[in-house]
């Protein structure tokens, strides 16, 4: 870019024109300082875009000290969701954020404005009105002319809008500080900013570039009308202004890289420097010629044009066979000519300049580059740690006061404080140590605690309460599990024991038979079988006789059999417990089976209703009940 050097000259004693410092303090690139602040935020831009560490240093500065935000504890929970939806999804805040900070950084300045995008329409002469987009129309000295649906002739048309008041029209445009003008009172302090539309969108506007017809604000078209500038409405401005000094253009805010310029400019030259030794120094010049001896003078005894002739030959065949040896008949001198850049670089230096430009931004050298000196507890993290703190207060000030009263006036969003999860570094122990002791001796809340560690109380609150309900039906669905092996295993032991019992009586039903067994002899006389046998078959027929029948044959057998009477019904008695039990058991599985598929009814039915809430259940009144009419009188 063109820049007007210093033009201070005197004359020396040899009547030649040398330049000199027109002060002691001052150096070379005092006179390539930028002489007015649009020049000098051309410069920022450029050293942001080409040098890595500048912009190193800025976006650092812009993206370490942005968080998340926080919204107050008695907050409801769907007025939180609303502006989480409208921060994270349609304005993509923490976006917003970073390149706020790039802007303030660099330029020092920052300039946001809310626009609500319109619905535009064309106002014929007659009143009609038709969507911009659905009409061809030209622009004829920033006016719109269309033709006329009923007479077919260009006509001068009217510009109306109509705003569509969501968020998704709702936009934060940062507008470029070159093309901002600060008129400021330093008396009163009141400052009135204007801007001027650049060239590349004028030009696109005078073209009629339908994209930007859709949306730009009418009060662009009247500028370039009456060809001044747009005056911006204060109470729709956010000026992020870094702090200066008292002077005459105290509307600005200056950049971080003023007082880097000059070493910027030191460096720019260190570079230059570098950058032709590399292309003069950083390959060898060969060179070859004949080598002088005792006996032989090459430069007065041969033919030194077809020694070079020769000596070309011979490199032309080396350089297609590289095992191809040639035969010398004298000795063959070889030098290098360059090859020394490394010793003459000069990247100490630019190592040098390049931390002390570091420093001049206001950050220390182990933000930048790291260091195991670089700790919560270093000084020089301190003083980080508070200029993020003020920063972060300016970025708070601006969400609360700027872009949540537009979202309340434009939107009819309620009005809510937010602010940003406390800023600490991952490394401060020691505070967070401290935190716990206060929150185990009841000196602060479990709230404040998780806040300090970066936690949401709220969600961390839930998910405790969710992993304790989830903890109980574990525990319940295992007591059930346990429950249910202990019954199987109990009706397993009792299954077992009614057989050993079964096996008892059997033994003790066979001494028995033993005993008697002169008596059953007498009484089952001509019956072949073993006593054990036919009280088994005696008891199996009554067991399957009907009720009645079974008394009859039981008092038969009373009177005729008393002994074989009594062992077969003991017999019968026991073959009837043996029923009861096993029918209790199919109950008992009945039961467990029908729970069983109520319990999975329930889970694939989570919406079902009982009977009464259900729609079909209820009943609709409507109005009073009337009487019918009746026949005769009343």
């Amino acid at each position: 870019m063109p820049v007007k050097p210093y033009s201070d000259f005197e004359l020396s004693n040899t009547a030649l024109k040398t330049k000199r410092y027109p002060n002691p303090f001052f150096d070379l690139a005092q006179n390539y300082l930028p002489k007015n602040i649009k020049t000098l935020f051309r410069y920022c831009r450029n050293f942001f875009y080409t040098n890595g560490f500048i912009r190193n240093v800025v976006t650092k500065l812009t993206e370490y000290p942005i968080t998340e935000l926080q919204y107050s504890s008695n907050v409801d929970p769907k007025i939180r969701k609303k502006f989480k939806v409208a921060f994270d999804q349609k304005i993509k805040l923490k976006s917003l954020l970073i390149e706020i900070g790039l802007d303030y950084f660099t330029y020092g300045n920052c300039f946001i404005s809310a626009s609500m995008k319109p619905k535009r329409y064309v106002v014929f002469p007659d009143g009609q009105r038709k969507p911009l987009e659905a009409v061809q129309y030209k622009l004829k000295n920033f006016k719109v002319h269309a033709t006329d649906p009923k007479t077919k002739a260009s006509v001068p048309c009217e510009l109306e809008d109509d705003y569509v008041k969501t968020i998704d029209n709702l936009k934060f445009v940062r507008w470029a500080p070159e093309n901002i003008d600060i008129e400021y009172n330093p008396i009163t302090g009141r400052a009135t900013y204007y801007y001027s539309i650049p060239a590349a969108i004028k030009k696109k506007i005078i073209a009629g570039n339908k994209d930007v017809m859709m949306d730009i604000p009418l009060v662009f078209l009247d500028s370039l009308s009456k060809k001044k500038r747009i005056k911006l409405d204060p109470s729709n401005l956010f000026h992020f202004k870094r702090p200066s000094l008292a002077e005459d253009d105290m509307g600005w805010g200056k950049p971080i890289l003023l007082p880097a310029l000059k070493e910027i400019y030191y460096l720019q030259t260190l570079k230059r420097g570098n950058e032709a030794i590399a292309n003069e120094h950083i390959i060898p010049k060969k060179a070859i010629y004949p080598a002088n001896t005792t006996t032989l003078d090459p430069y007065t005894q041969m033919n030194l044009g077809k020694w070079k002739g020769q000596m070309e030959s011979q490199i032309k065949k080396w350089k297609v066979d590289p095992n191809h040896i040639g035969v010398f008949p004298i000795p063959i001198g070889y030098q290098e000519l360059g090859g020394n850049a490394r010793g003459l670089m000069l990247t100490p230096e630019m190592k040098f300049l390049e931390e002390t430009i570091i420093n001049s931004l206001g950050v220390p050298l182990e933000f930048i580059k790291g260091g195991s000196t670089f700790t919560s507890g270093s000084v020089s993290l301190r003083i980080v740690e508070n200029h993020f703190i003020t920063y972060r207060e300016l970025l708070q000030d601006f969400v609360n006061h700027f872009m949540v009263h537009k979202l309340c006036n434009l939107l009819n969003y309620p009005s809510v404080e937010v602010k940003f999860k406390t800023f600490k570094m991952a490394d401060d122990s020691q505070t967070k140590q401290l935190a716990i002791n206060l929150n185990q001796m009841g000196k602060i809340s479990d709230e404040r605690l998780l806040n300090e560690f970066g936690y949401n109380h709220t969600e961390e609150k839930a998910a405790i309460r969710h992993d304790q309900i989830d903890n109980l039906e574990q525990q319940v669905e295992s007591s059930k599990k346990s429950a249910t092996a202990q019954g199987e295993a109990q009706l397993i032991a009792t299954k077992y024991q009614v057989r050993a019992e079964q096996a008892a009586a059997d033994e003790r039903a066979r001494l028995q038979i033993e005993a008697f067994q002169d008596e059953l002899s007498a009484e089952n006389v001509g019956v072949p079988e073993d006593h054990h046998k036919i009280i088994d078959r005696y008891a199996q027929q009554i067991y399957n006789m009907p009720p009645d029948q079974q008394q009859i044959t039981f008092q038969k057998m009373q009177q005729n059999m008393p002994v074989t009477f009594g062992f077969v019904n003991r017999k019968v008695q026991e073959m009837w417990q043996q029923d009861a039990i096993e029918k209790q058991q199919q109950e008992v599985a009945a039961a467990e089976a029908a729970q069983k598929q109520v319990a999975e009814e329930a889970r694939s039915a989570p919406n079902q209703k009982e009977v009464g809430e259900r729609k079909q259940d209820q009943v609709e009144i409507s109005g009073e009940k009337k009487k019918g009419p009746t026949k005769g009188n009343v």
